[in-house]
């Protein structure tokens, strides 16, 4: 890849992350690149469209990315297939379902549908998070297969979210158990007073490429009812794998 394309791409990255507009000083500072190449960068994608300047001679991203995204997303195969069992499973539970993507080391947003007792500040849309630092991920991780399970034992960074490997024994000890009762749980996970239940989704290729959750607040969605709710997060999981081709908890995860 080119040096100064792959440079372009950190720095709108940066810009798409950030949550208000940036000065270039603060750009060059947090992407350790020379002050003139990021401006040259920046006259380039502003002369394309993906940046604009403030009047106050910060930078900001356009919405121009946002609508190239939402053209990729409209015929999105995982889409089609698991958004319809997203909303079933919000309107019968009342809690908010999640299709979680796998991008190991991280997990990422993908959609979503509200329930009526679902946590109103849940996680944005594309918004990724280590795999492993919620029940979402979690339930991917214990069906990686070993060259994806390879990507857990290294430091990556994604834009501004690190993932961190953690204790190996421990995360074997989690995942054998999250195998053996075919769903992950969590208890004020990644965000304190959120409980979540999580089951695995596997693509045509036989790779786990998501989850299924669901998420409420801990009242809401009680431990005691982390059984119950697993067995049908489990079953929608089941059917989402169906419609996209794949089959659910393959053999080698139990020989």
């Amino acid at each position: 890849m080119s040096s100064t394309f792959a440079k372009g791409l950190r720095l709108l990255e940066a810009l798409c992350l950030a949550r208000e507009p940036i000065e270039i000083t603060a750009l060059a500072r947090d992407l350790d690149m020379n002050l003139s190449a990021v401006q040259r960068l920046l006259g380039t994608l502003v002369a394309a469209g993906y940046v604009e300047q403030t009047q106050d001679r910060k930078y900001q991203a356009t919405l121009l990315t946002w609508e190239i995204g939402a053209q990729v997303l409209r015929d999105n195969v995982y889409r089609r297939a698991v958004h319809p069992i997203l909303r079933r499973a919000a309107h019968t539970t009342g809690f908010t379902a999640f299709f979680m993507l796998n991008n190991v080391p991280f997990a990422t947003y993908f959609d979503k549908v509200e329930g009526r007792n679902g946590v109103t500040y849940s996680s944005e849309l594309g918004t990724s998070v280590p795999i492993t630092a919620t029940a979402s991920g979690l339930a991917i991780t214990a069906f990686l297969n070993p060259q994806q399970r390879q990507k857990l034992l290294k430091e990556v960074k994604r834009g501004m979210i690190v993932y961190v490997p953690g204790d190996q024994q421990a995360l074997e000890e989690t995942t054998a158990q999250i195998r053996d009762q075919r769903y992950a749980t969590s208890q004020s996970g990644f965000r304190k007073g959120v409980n979540s239940v999580a089951a695995p989704v596997w693509n045509e290729n036989n790779e786990v490429c998501g989850s299924i959750a669901l998420t409420a607040d801990e009242n809401e969605l009680r431990a005691e009812h982390f059984e119950e709710v697993g067995r049908a997060v489990v079953r929608w999981a089941e059917e989402a794998t169906v419609s996209l081709g794949g089959f659910p908890y393959p053999k080698e995860f139990y020989e």
